[in-house]
């Protein structure tokens, strides 16, 4: 055996005794507390970031339901100082993790978890509430593609649905999706989502734009472009290279003289993972990868590009410009829930069609196509009180 298998070997048994030890732990912690009646702990991206919806549904609460105790975690590195002081931030595998994750009522997050990895027995009076960090999508997922996916994912998922109390949809595609491809029978509030109440508050948006022209010193002259393209499963950049140089010109032509910024923000899942380094070929483009919050970009930017991100469903509700560029939609291709051509959102599958693309753009015709495709294709109820109804359903459900 070489070296290097026999390190990772020693290092997955190794890995194995910890999880056994920290379950063993959270047992003992649970012989000796109860449940803390309003009690909320909530993180997202395995504990990486402070986005999407559980943290839309944490300033809902900040500001209208005092009553809870919430609580949320980040690993050891993430930078948590610009968080609320409000929100009791903890530390990833800390005592006060292993505390919390077996006294908390509600636990609350954006995408699956595997219960022993996380120390984790679900105990009764305890309410687990998965609101999935997608809502509309294109590329198939769960079971709908299921031999693309590993065995270990797919054995997390069905674990993980199986714990849920409770499952959120925006639109009546999204709650098909839940009850058919999701290995859940629960409850399913279609009610919208969280994230995307923010888009019905034009005023949070001037806070928005101040914060991320600050934090990477964009003039106040510059449109801001956000590129976010979905992440590979071998984690490649390639398909992510554009022309930078060819398609700012373009663009600065679209807004009419003014100065453009792009912001390159890769998905969540690559975060440590991939050099950025090379895709930022200009002075004017800008790795936002470890940006806490999409929603806040999106916000802020003038015109989204992606390619197969579920983020182009989320922009299209601001009316603004979403473009695909995708250059490998035939290796890529997980099987898709609509076609390009039905979708309002102008395919490019290279740079020249991409720039044909944003100089033909029709913003009229634009807005039919999407009006038409959210009432027609999808069923869209998002009406920017999601976070009032997911509180509502957990002020019912709380300990007596």
């Amino acid at each position: 055996m070489s070296v290097k298998k026999t390190i990772s070997a020693i290092s997955w048994r190794l890995n194995r005794v910890f999880m056994a030890f920290g379950n063993l732990f959270s047992l003992i912690i649970r012989c000796f507390t109860k449940v803390r009646k309003g009690r909320v702990m909530m993180w997202a991206y395995t504990f990486k970031q402070y986005s999407c919806n559980p943290r839309y549904l944490t300033e809902y609460l900040l500001e209208n339901d005092t009553e809870f105790e919430i609580y949320w975690v980040f690993r050891r590195k993430v930078d948590i100082s610009g968080i609320d002081k409000k929100i009791r931030c903890v530390r990833y595998l800390s005592l006060k993790y292993f505390l919390l994750v077996n006294t908390a009522e509600f636990l609350i997050t954006n995408a699956r978890t595997d219960p022993y990895r996380m120390y984790w027995t679900k105990r009764s009076g305890q309410k687990y509430l998965m609101l999935w960090h997608g809502g509309v999508a294109l590329k198939k997922i769960e079971k709908d593609a299921e031999d693309k996916l590993k065995y270990s994912y797919l054995k997390k998922a069905k674990i993980d649905s199986r714990v849920c109390d409770l499952m959120i949809s925006g639109c009546r595609f999204q709650t098909r999706l839940l009850k058919e491809s999701f290995w859940y029978s629960g409850e399913i509030l279609e009610k919208g989502i969280p994230r995307c109440d923010i888009f019905f508050d034009k005023e949070r948006h001037m806070e928005f734009d101040r914060r991320v022209r600050s934090t990477y010193s964009i003039p106040e002259s510059d449109r801001i472009i956000l590129y976010a393209p979905t992440f590979r499963a071998d984690h490649s950049i390639e398909p992510y290279r554009i022309s930078w140089d060819k398609v700012i010109p373009e663009l600065e032509k679209t807004f009419k003289g003014s100065g453009i910024t792009v912001l390159v923000r890769l998905h969540p899942v690559l975060i440590g993972k991939v050099d950025t380094s090379s895709l930022l070929c200009c002075r004017n483009v800008v790795d936002a990868t470890s940006y806490h919050d999409m929603q806040e970009l999106m916000c802020v930017a003038s015109m989204l590009i992606t390619d197969y991100s579920s983020s182009m469903f989320d922009f299209g509700m601001l009316g603004k410009p979403c473009f695909l560029y995708a250059t490998d939609i035939e290796k890529y291709n997980r099987g898709y829930y609509f076609r390009f051509d039905e979708m309002p959102f102008p395919l490019g599958r290279n740079e020249d069609e991409l720039l044909e693309n944003i100089r033909n753009f029709d913003p009229e015709e634009y807005g039919t196509d999407i009006e038409r495709f959210f009432d027609d294709k999808i069923g869209m109820v998002e009406n920017g009180t999601s976070s009032k109804a997911l509180s509502e359903w957990m002020k019912a459900h709380r300990l007596s």
